[in-house]
């Protein structure tokens, strides 16, 4: 088991790395993850071999996982989320969701009839379709800080598009499961393999969410958090060995269950608290759940399902962009959003591999044959049409006039310069940014962007004050944003964006920090400026200006200067303090703070005058 432990810790590792490569050509680390899986398995490299799928010590942990992973989509599942979505976003959602199961369902239904396949795995293969991973699409929102009807609509649906597929899915499955099982469970076991996993994961989850109400430390809040759900987890087994005539339970049902649960009984910050501690966790159990699937996957099966891969493609693309369209139409939307939503929705790897894993775990004792079709399917189309889906979301938002790059800046708001500092810690670039504002006349913008932000939206303003503090770029970081189809501190930056965006049509200003160069790259006129300073000087003002206690000066200079390089890299692409990002980069130490005012204020005034 030792040597089993090892191998599967390796496999890990390897489908991090593959992952993270994968993501490096703009599609999703599942994707990585999915191919590692295959490459280990039985069928290429054996390093997770047959032995070891087959344990029983591997198969529990899987479930326990499972368990684990449904908390990626239970937590998104809070009602006054859902409530503030509007009726058109909900409509479209049904509509572009259910239109793709039926039309897939259609499709595959006389293609089956005509191969002679069993007729119901039209329909699973109907539920898989109707999944959506926005979290490609969500990425071009991010990177060309995407604005306008299509973006406001697409953001809102990500979370409501994974309840619906969830619904459909999960009762398509079961009665599926039902169907197969006919001659060994009783008919009411169809309905009950549904219900008994939601009745389980909601007892555990009020518990959870009496006990996770409590403030406590992150450690403390996580162990909690694993405590429960190994408690549904184990009574799952329990239904699973001893009650029921066979195991039929969803593991991934329960843990979705469980976290809607608590996640609608705990404050919005303490949900993010309780998940900012868990999500690296969920990543581990992500890569060893999509392994999962991975591993049994045969490659001579992609090979082999080129056809129905290609029928499943073009069968879901026409279901969400007609679904969408159709749903945009009766509720009135704008014309962009009726014309171009359905092709920012085709990305899908994401929550369908999930699905395909649940599917062919279902198939593969009563229906191998099918199992073995599903697999081969959906493994090609998830390589296939990601590269595809990615082109066409990112031309949407093109065809849309959403992409900031693209938009024509007109001439008022060319009319004055805009300044914008970035400045390594202890420079003295906040002095320089306040000075220069004053000595200018104009307005300045630092913490005020994060009061602004936080007031235009629904999220807590401490998340705001410390979303730039993250570990972008480290293994937990990669681990969190992961599992995440568009993480919370994605969304902090969104809104600090549209804020920055929105004030300097109001008149020149001077702004300080949070990426503002890089949103502002589609408007003329705008002065770059990157302030650094000596690093005996940055440590003398740590000391007397900010009051930090001497000997820690320095680490908190290295740490400070650390995140807001990873925050800028990790939103911009590029990397900070390079001199090619700026128009100015100024030494405070030899120019001086006043220096340095001066000489930005000759270029603004010569910017004014042109």
């Amino acid at each position: 088991m030792i040597v089993s432990l090892l191998r599967l810790l390796i496999a890990i590792v390897v489908a991090v790395f593959v992952g993270k490569l994968v993501s490096k050509v703009k599609l999703p680390s599942i994707l990585g993850w999915l191919i590692a899986g295959m490459l280990l398995g039985p069928h290429a490299f054996a390093l997770v071999n047959q032995d070891i799928l087959d344990a029983a010590w591997y198969e529990n942990s899987v479930h326990i996982l499972e368990c684990g992973v449904g908390l990626m989509i239970g937590t998104e599942l809070v009602w006054n989320k859902i409530k503030k979505s509007g009726k058109s976003i909900i409509i479209t959602t049904l509509t572009q969701s259910l239109g793709t199961f039926l039309f897939v369902s259609f499709v595959f239904g006389v293609v089956f009839y005509m191969s002679d396949i069993p007729f119901y795995l039209a329909f699973v293969f109907g539920g898989i379709a109707l999944a959506t991973a926005p979290a490609p699409a969500l990425s071009i929102v991010r990177e060309f800080k995407t604005e306008g009807p299509v973006t406001n609509t697409l953001i809102p649906m990500a979370a409501l598009d994974d309840i619906v597929g969830c619904i459909v899915f999960f009762t398509t499955i079961a009665i599926v499961a039902g169907n197969l099982s006919a001659g060994d469970l009783p008919a009411y076991m169809i309905a009950l393999v549904v219900i008994l996993p939601l009745v389980i994961g909601v007892v555990v989850g009020l518990l959870a969410g009496i006990v996770l109400k409590k403030e406590k430390d992150t450690k403390a809040t996580l162990i909690t958090l694993l405590i429960m759900i190994l408690v549904a987890s184990a009574v799952g087994f329990i239904f699973n060995n001893y009650v029921l005539p066979k195991p039929i339970l969803n593991f991934m049902l329960i843990g979705m269950a469980f976290s809607a649960t608590f996640a609608n009984m705990v404050s919005e910050k303490r949900l993010e608290q309780i998940m900012h501690g868990f999500n690296p966790v969920l990543g581990v159990a992500m890569i060893v759940v999509i392994l999962n699937l991975g591993a049994p996957l045969d490659y001579h099966l992609i090979a082999g399902a080129g056809l129905f891969t290609a029928i499943y493609i073009t069968a879901r693309a026409c279901g969400k962009y007609f679904g969408a369209y159709f749903g945009s139409s009766i509720t009135k939307a704008p014309v962009t959003v009726k014309k171009y939503l359905g092709f920012t929705l085709l990305p899908h790897s994401g929550v369908s591999l999930v699905f395909t894993g649940i599917a062919v775990s279902v198939l593969a004792a009563p229906a191998p044959e099918c199992a073995q079709i599903v697999q081969g399917t959906i493994a090609a189309a998830a390589v296939i049409n990601e590269i595809i889906a990615v082109i066409m979301a990112k031309k949407g938002f093109e065809w849309s006039g959403e992409m900031q790059g693209g938009e024509i800046v007109s001439v008022s708001d060319t009319a004055y310069p805009v300044i914008t500092i970035s400045r390594q810690h202890g420079s003295g670039g906040r002095q320089v940014a306040r000075k220069l504002a004053q000595s200018l006349n104009i307005e300045f913008y630092d913490h005020e962007i994060i009061e602004m932000a936080a007031s235009s939206s629904d999220i807590d303003k401490e998340l705001f004050d410390h979303g730039d503090n993250e570990g972008y770029g480290s293994l937990q970081y990669d681990l969190s944003s992961g599992v995440q189809n568009f993480s919370l501190n994605d969304k902090i930056f969104l809104h600090q964006a549209n804020v920055i965006r929105n004030l300097v049509k109001k008149g020149p200003c001077v702004i300080v920090g949070r990426c503002a160069d890089f949103v502002l790259k589609g408007r003329k006129n705008v002065i770059k400026v990157f302030i650094y300073a000596d690093l005996d000087e940055r440590k003398q003002r740590i000391e007397h200006v900010y009051k930090e206690a001497k000997g820690k000066a320095l680490d908190k200079i290295e740490k400070t200067d650390k995140q807001r390089a990873s925050y800028y890299e990790h939103y911009t692409g590029k990397k900070f303090g390079e001199m090619t990002n700026y128009d100015m980069c100024l030494n405070s130490s030899l120019i001086g703070i006043d220096g340095c005012v001066d000489i930005i204020k000759t270029l603004y005034m010569e910017k004014t005058k042109s």
